[in-house]
């Protein structure tokens, strides 16, 4: 049973992880209404037309729809296997739900028009999606280890920072995503940092909101920057989970900033977009892997059910 679980776990984060992608594609090639305004048909067909737009976009369906099943399954097999753990409970519902959500979301955008503003919250719930499948991952996967981990509490302060800024994180997924929704990748031109040859462009149309992207990807890399260098100051023995967690999110964020400046580069390439967006996924997953490791403390540890 264990072993079938890991292997599960695995399956469906890697599934998910795939839905982002693939996610990532429909938008960069706009191959949204490559269906058509049909769904769950495409274009009127259960099998779509010979067109890229059109395979793109079934594509992702059937991605999505084949994880959405995979992940109820992992989730209920996790909770029946943990039955007891509080945690375990809350990710499985977590994850469950914001696949629902984002899938409902996709096919509204399909049959309806939607905004930019509405368009752009479908990757952050697919975001969320993922992230509390892979939550639920970690937890099968090192579950013998947890509590290892965990041999003190970590302060207050750092606690609220962390979830601070992995909210800020969010807002900036979100951001960015409507960069892209509103056709504003470009709207510095190929300059990077600079916009348009000025360090601070008209603040306005496409140019304001890539801008204000860029500005807030900045802040981000600081406050990253900040977690990680407190952690490995501070808790850098005594909670092994959060400085190595630390750590790679702080090389994530580093990561990022430079493909964001491959967009600008190569003018959207489809490798250099695809590849922001993948790095984008794991700095939120490792960040919020931090949000719930900051709350467990050695005194009151979690239960693990029945073993």
């Amino acid at each position: 049973m264990d072993k079938s679980l890991r292997w599960l776990a695995i399956f469906a984060t890697i599934l998910m992880f795939i839905v982002m992608v693939a996610g990532s594609l429909v938008t960069k090639t706009e191959s949204a209404l490559g269906c058509g305004n049909d769904w769950p048909l495409c274009n009127g067909k259960w099998v779509p037309e010979y067109t890229l737009e059109s395979l793109i976009e079934y594509s992702h369906r059937f991605t999505t729809g084949i994880a959405g099943i995979v992940v109820v399954i992992f989730s209920i097999a996790a909770w029946r296997r943990f039955r007891d753990n509080r945690e375990v409970k809350s990710l499985a519902i977590f994850g469950m739900l914001f696949i629902v959500v984002e899938s409902l979301l996709g096919a509204s955008a399909v049959m309806w028009p939607q905004s930019s503003p509405v368009l752009a919250l479908h990757f952050g719930f697919s975001l969320l999606a993922f992230t509390g499948v892979l939550l639920l991952t970690i937890f099968v996967l090192q579950r013998h280890k947890g509590n290892a981990f965990v041999k003190e509490s970590v302060s207050s302060g750092f606690r609220k920072y962390v979830w601070a800024v992995t909210i800020y994180a969010y807002g900036v997924v979100y951001l960015g995503a409507y960069v892209r929704h509103t056709g504003s990748s470009m709207g510095c031109g190929v300059d990077w940092p600079l916009c348009k040859g000025q360090l601070i462009p008209e603040l306005s149309g496409q140019a304001g909101i890539h801008f204000a992207h860029r500005v807030g990807a900045a802040l981000l890399f600081f406050l990253v920057w900040g977690i990680a260098l407190y952690a490995m100051n501070r808790y850098r023995e005594s909670r092994r989970d959060v400085y190595v967690a630390s750590m790679i999110s702080a090389v994530l964020i580093t990561i990022q900033i430079i493909s964001g400046a491959l967009v600008v580069y190569f003018k959207l390439h489809l490798y250099a977009t695809i590849f922001h967006s993948m790095v984008i996924t794991c700095l939120f997953g490792v960040m919020s892997y931090i949000c719930l490791q900051v709350l467990k403390s050695p005194k009151v540890p979690f239960r693990h059910g029945k073993e």
